[in-house]
C-alpha cells in the first residue's frame, strides 16, 4: 500500500514537472532512466526511472541498487533498521518525502532530508537530468557524475 502511494505521489510530481514545461514541449513515450555514475560509500547507486505512454507518466521509481547483489535500498530491512534507529528515517520514507517536497515546490530543489543527505542531493540531480531527457525524448540511460 505504501509503495502504491509513493508511486502515485511520484507520478503527480512528474506530471507537475511536465506541466511546468513550455506548451510546445512534447514528452516522448519511452522509459527514461538516470543513475549516478558510481556506487556510494555504502555500496548503493541511486537512480530515477519513469515510463511515459501516450504522453503520460505511467510509472516511476526513485531508489538505489546494491553493488553486491542488485537489491533495492528500499527493500533492505537492515538499512531501514539502522537508519531509523540513528536518523529517524529510512529509504522508503525519505524517497517518499523527497517526492512530496519536490511536488510541493513545483519541481525545484528543496531542503535535503536530515539523515539522508547524500540520497537527497542525488535525487535532485537525477530529477533535473530526467526532466531534460524527457523533454528531448532521449531514452538512453543518462549517467550523472558525482560532484
Amino acid at each position: 500500500m505504501l509503495k502504491i502511494f509513493t508511486i502515485i505521489i511520484a507520478l503527480l510530481a512528474v506530471l507537475m514537472l511536465f506541466s511546468a514545461c513550455e506548451a510546445s514541449v512534447v514528452v516522448s513515450d519511452g522509459v527514461y532512466r538516470v543513475e549516478m555514475a558510481e556506487f556510494d560509500e555504502n555500496g548503493y547507486k541511486d537512480f530515477v526511472e519513469f515510463t511515459v505512454k501516450s504522453g503520460k507518466v505511467t510509472s516511476i521509481t526513485a531508489d538505489g541498487y546494491s553493488e553486491e547483489n542488485g537489491s533495492l535500498k528500499t527493500d533492505s530491512a537492515d538499512i531501514r533498521r539502522e537508519m531509523e534507529t540513528i536518523n529517524g528515517t529510512y529509504p522508503e520514507k525519505f524517497y517518499r518525502d523527497l517526492v512530496n517536497e519536490y511536488i510541493g515546490s513545483g519541481g525545484t530543489q528543496t531542503d535535503v532530508i536530515a539523515g539522508a543527505t547524500l540520497s537527497s542531493e542525488n535525487f535532485f540531480r537525477l530529477m533535473e537530468v530526467a526532466k531534460n531527457a524527457a523533454n528531448t525524448g532521449d531514452i538512453s540511460i543518462r549517467i550523472v557524475e558525482k560532484n
